[in-house]
């Protein structure tokens, strides 16, 4: 299982970086957060990338990430 991302339903609001973070630090800080929303200025586009330490959120019922993200632009999948 992994996180999916829809690029075309991300706004850029990075509340998975804040959740993400909660999860593994109990602190709310996108510096250490496993996953990394990027704007490009260029195009406005958004990329996201997710780091190796991503265990799905153990111990929850669902990725948090996946849980509060306000467009549902995360879910998780099979790939």
């Amino acid at each position: 299982m992994r996180i999916i991302w829809d690029a075309r339903a991300c706004n850029g609001c990075r509340i998975c970086e804040l959740a993400c973070s909660f999860h593994h630090n109990k602190t709310f800080s996108p510096e250490t957060s496993d996953i990394k929303v990027i704007r490009n200025n260029r195009t406005a586009d958004f990329e996201w990338f997710i780091g190796s330490g991503c265990d799905l959120c153990e111990g929850e019922p669902q990725p948090l990430c996946v849980k509060y993200c306000p467009d549902e632009a995360l879910k998780k999948g099979v790939a």
